[in-house]
């Protein structure tokens, strides 16, 4: 597997077992997340690519990553954050192995 493949697993495992995971772990998941979005966007529009946009998805993945950091941060929602990033990051993988095609 690759270490995105192995990143979006360990999203989802994180998502799911969300009250196991401590504040720091959510916040730097989802910062790491974010981090792997922007740069398949950029990869994928250095390519030519049109890549659709989701309003204020990364602003709204800053104020989680917020919010994942405190100790009183709802587990629900930043569970859901993280299951929302893993299938942001699957999305744009594939549009970047089409790409490639």
């Amino acid at each position: 597997m690759s270490q995105t493949t192995d990143f979006v697993a360990e999203l989802i495992y994180a998502a799911n077992t969300i009250d196991e995971v401590t504040p720091f772990e959510r916040r730097r998941l989802l910062e790491r997340g974010m981090a792997i979005v922007a740069a398949q966007r950029e990869l994928l529009e250095l390519r030519g690519n049109i890549v659709p946009l989701q309003p204020d998805f990364m602003r709204e993945m800053g104020r989680l990553a917020e919010i994942a950091g405190r100790k009183n941060g709802i587990s629900l929602l930043i569970g859901s954050g993280m299951l929302m990033l893993a299938d942001e990051i699957r999305r744009l993988r594939v549009l970047s192995k089409a790409a490639e095609a």
